[in-house]
Formats: structure tokens, sequence, C-alpha cells
């Protein structure tokens, strides 16, 4: 039996992280990772110390009402935090769905944790902004449930080290 590859590993883990969700309509986890080795994890949520989201009475049972802190935004301020800026090489980001615009545009802002790879399983609604990600030369790719990954925009399964 074959090994895990690395970039399913890291897709389990942000899978677990979204189990610490808060949220009541959607949960996600996020994953950083530098030099193949996890930095932070993420999941979405309220901001640390505030009331978590009350199931029916939660503002963010309406689409594009909740605000709530995105798993991406949690790991990559988290990965700043522990990384001190000391890194200007790119990290890769798993994160269980594909980021909204607001993520999307936080990942390409980010030059103290930038990211140069973007993994993720499930397309979240819209995802025309993901070649904004492209534009900016992160590599974006979605992994598939049976462990392909596949590059996002040409849509060719491809095997990374």
């Amino acid at each position: 039996m074959g090994r895990v590859s690395r970039q399913c590993m890291f897709m389990d883990m942000a899978r677990a992280a979204s189990r610490r969700s808060t949220c009541f309509r959607l949960n996600v986890g996020a994953l950083v990772v530098r030099k193949n080795n996890p930095v932070a994890v993420g999941w979405n949520g309220q901001e640390p110390g505030a009331p978590h989201c009350a199931g029916n009475e939660c503002p963010g049972v309406i689409p594009g009402n909740c605000n709530t802190l995105h798993a991406e935004v949690n790991a990559l301020k988290k990965a700043e935090v522990i990384l001190l800026g000391r890194t200007r090489m790119g990290l890769d980001l798993y994160t269980t769905h594909s980021p909204c615009v607001d993520c999307a545009s936080f990942i390409v802002n980010k030059r103290q944790t930038p990211v140069r790879r973007l993994f993720f399983e499930v397309p979240y609604r819209n995802t025309n902004h993901l070649a904004m990600l492209s534009r900016e030369n992160i590599e974006v790719y979605e992994i598939t449930p049976a462990g392909y990954i596949v590059e996002y925009f040409s849509r060719q399964v491809v095997e990374l080290p």
C-alpha cells in the first residue's frame, strides 16, 4: 500500500480543523505549510473572545451577512505571528473550500506571509476571482475526494513532490 501524498495529508489536517469551526452555515478549515511542515491552522468563526454563532439567531444564516473570521485569514494571521516575518519564501495554503473574493484579495496582499500555492477541496459558489491568484503567480490546485491533484485552470491532473 502506498503512502498518502503530502498534499492529501495536509488537506486531511485542514478538514480536521474545520471541525473546530463555530459557524452555523459552513465549516471551513485551513492550514499554512512551509517547507512541507505545518505552521498554522485556522477555521472560520468569531474573533477570539467573541460569542460563538447561535444557530438560527446567527446573522450569518443569510449568505453575505456574516462577520465571521474566515479560515484562510485566521490561519495566515497566525502564521504571520509564528513566523515573525522571517519568511519571504512562498507558503502553501490548504483550505477545505476555495476562498471567497475577500479572502483571495487578502491572500494576494499578504506580503509578510506570501502564498505560492493554494490547495482546496470544494469550489465555493463563485470562483471567478481565483484568476486573480493566478495573475499574482499563485498556483491554484483542487484536490479531489479520490486524492487527485488538479491544476485548477488547465484541469490537468498533476503530481507534485
